[in-house]
């Protein structure tokens, strides 16, 4: 009996020594397992960290290619790609010069509207209109009235406010060019439309009045529903806001339910995708020089001392940034969480957190530029090529 217990005290302790060498054996694989994830944890917030605070010195040029300056043309954005137009014609151009497509026309002063990869062309007093996307044409327009200005949606909607004498009608069309709503305004009901916007939808839009009260010009802004909610109001109208103290001489939609108007001394927050709502205001006492904006931000440049100031704003109204500069600016493009001022020679890249990624010259006269979708690299249209760079 002693032999057969002394045996089973001997297995036990072959169990529990076996069970502690695999519970070690596990422990000692947890731990290195769990030390791995700190040692790549490190190392991403170490190269986030790096990213994020490091300044870029110059540039790479990718590609080249040489193009020839047309006098008297203009180039915008339109996505990642660029519309170059001019009186006689317009093209668009793809990342590294690709022509896409050609349009030619004569225009006496022709008008461009984008939202996003959609362009809208026409003629000041013209009467047709040409649509675009970034690949191909998707139609045409004919009015049997004069243009007066137009705006398009990311659909292939365009709106365009059309003179009839002592009318002015507001008419949209799709791109087979066949009406879809309209609706007529005079300077006695509602004043004379100053400014159109469509959300990218085509179910919303803005429109700002301007009209005469005891003898002073008065704005307004006025929101149109054409979805299923604004059928039943008279004109589509959904929804006004009247501004007896100011002029608001410029709407525009960022998403599908966010718009901002701009006023002499206020910039005006609406958010809804069916009614639109005033949910904040700014005001501001200095002169305003320019306007820019994207799906996210809304950029206003200041006058300020003996320079000039960006402030910044998201789409809820809050001020993210207030950037002051003293370089002559062409223009103001937002990228992500970036934002470029440029000339013709200078560039400045700053984050939306207050870094500076970026402060120099361009090797080249540009143009206009571009992002590509790829995080520090730029199509730049100069006078003599088109180039696709990337920060270093």
């Amino acid at each position: 009996m002693a032999n057969i217990r002394n045996f089973n005290r001997e297995k036990e302790k072959r169990q529990i020594s076996y069970t502690e060498k695999l519970h070690r054996h596990k422990m000692s694989f947890v731990y290195r397992v769990v030390l791995a994830l700190v040692i790549v944890c490190a190392l991403v917030a170490a190269g986030y960290i790096y990213y994020r605070n490091h300044k870029y010195e110059s540039y790479d040029v990718l590609s080249s290619q040489e193009s020839v300056e047309v006098v008297g043309t203009t180039a915008v954005r339109l996505g990642n790609h660029a519309v170059v137009y001019s009186k006689d014609g317009a093209h668009c151009l793809g990342s590294g010069g690709k022509v896409k497509w050609n349009q030619t026309y004569e225009m006496q002063s022709p008008m461009v509207a984008v939202c996003e990869n959609v362009v809208a062309i026409a003629d000041y007093n013209g009467r047709r209109i040409y649509l675009y996307n970034d690949a191909e044409k998707l139609g045409e327009v004919n009015t049997t009235m004069p243009i007066r200005s137009i705006c398009v949606s990311a659909s292939g909607v365009v709106a365009a406010v059309l003179d009839d004498s002592d009318i002015t009608w507001i008419r949209a069309f799709d791109t087979n060019g066949e009406t879809l709503v309209d609706f007529k305004t005079s300077m006695k009901n509602y004043g004379y439309p100053f400014a159109v916007s469509l959300s990218p939808n085509s179910i919303l839009c803005g429109v700002s009045y301007m009209y005469m009260d005891m003898g002073e010009v008065k704005s307004s802004i006025g929101f149109y529903n054409f979805g299923e909610v604004g059928q039943n109001q008279v004109d589509n109208f959904v929804g006004g806001y009247d501004y007896a103290d100011t002029l608001v001489p410029y709407v525009q939609f960022m998403s599908d339910n966010t718009a901002f108007a701009v006023g002499d001394d206020r910039l005006v927050f609406y958010r809804g995708g069916q009614k639109p709502e005033n949910v904040a205001n700014i005001l501001f006492a200095e002169e305003l020089q320019a306007v820019y904006h994207n799906e996210e931000y809304v950029g206003l440049v200041f006058l300020s001392g003996s320079g000039k100031r960006l402030d910044v704003y998201n789409a809820s109204g809050e001020k993210v940034i207030s950037h002051p500069f003293d370089m002559d600016h062409t223009d103001i493009l937002f990228d992500k969480d970036r934002y470029l001022i440029y000339n013709e020679r200078e560039l400045y890249i700053g984050t939306m957190d207050g870094i500076e990624k970026y402060n120099g010259i361009f090797e080249k006269s540009v143009k206009l530029l571009v992002p590509t979708g790829k995080s520090y690299q730029y199509t730049v249209i100069t006078k003599d090529s088109i180039d696709v760079i990337r920060m270093r």
